[in-house]
């Protein structure tokens, strides 16, 4: 479970998470959301640890986060960011065997079972056939699918994902979030496409200029009453049975 408490991240003079509080639990898909600039990207990159709040508290499982040694983090939380080095000298199962590090000892290597999980992990996410590919010679989307491969085989207590559905085309942002959603796992999910935020999501976070603007389950959040004052459009909301559909439409 990670819990942050009352955090402040600022750039300069710039703040850009502002008092954020929030509860992660051990289950479950929780979606950050908001316009561009809205702090979800430094918000997911300081629950990680990435940054460092200029203020306020995180913990994981009970233990403050700057006190756990970096190894036992990656036990804990795989991480899945846009940010990546497509040149990478290797293929892609060496690539995703990478996840493998957290639970290794010294010197050990990789081991069968290590070679099983690539292999199924590559299998989740449709990437299988590019085992022997290098990972710079990729599409983007493919690219991404590898990535998250990496963050399934690290098998973390949690995982945490900035834009994974980011040059995926759209069969495979719904099968990527499937996935991810049927995980036994936390999973944290910055998100721009709200269609499919109320899609995958059981708790939303909606952000704005770096604050908590509400958060819940996707029918509480997801409502032009919230939407509209955040986002500068109007809304419109489709509830087909248990079915949320947005519609957007730029204001005269």
């Amino acid at each position: 479970m990670i819990k942050a408490t009352n955090l402040y991240h600022s750039f300069g003079d710039s703040v850009v998470i502002d008092g954020v509080s929030l509860l992660l639990p051990e289950k479950g898909t929780v979606s950050l959301v908001g316009p561009n600039g809205s702090g979800k990207t430094t918000l997911l990159r300081t629950l990680y640890g990435a940054l460092r709040p200029t203020e306020g508290d995180i913990q994981v499982d009970g233990v403050e986060l700057a006190r756990i040694h970096r190894k036992e983090i990656a036990r804990k939380m795989a991480v899945v960011i846009q940010e990546h080095d497509s040149d990478l000298p290797m293929t892609v199962a060496d690539l995703v065997l990478l996840g493998r590090l957290p639970h290794q000892k010294m010197f050990a290597g990789q081991s069968e079972e290590d070679q099983r999980l690539v292999k199924e992990a590559l299998l989740r996410v449709g990437a299988l056939h590019l085992a022997n590919r290098q990972f710079a010679a990729l599409s983007g989307g493919e690219r991404q699918r590898v990535l998250i491969a990496r963050a399934l085989v690290q098998d973390a207590t949690h995982i945490l994902l900035d834009e994974p559905t980011n040059h995926l085309d759209i069969r495979y942002q719904h099968e990527v979030l499937h996935l991810i959603r049927e995980l036994a796992t936390s999973a944290v999910i910055v998100l721009h496409d709200l269609n499919l935020a109320a899609t995958y999501s059981d708790h939303i976070i909606l952000l704005d200029n770096g604050k908590v603007v509400t958060q819940g389950s996707p029918s509480e959040v997801l409502t032009p009453e919230h939407l509209e004052p955040v986002y500068g459009v109007q809304v419109d909301r489709f509830d087909l049975g248990e079915d949320i559909h947005l519609r957007f439409t730029r204001k005269v």
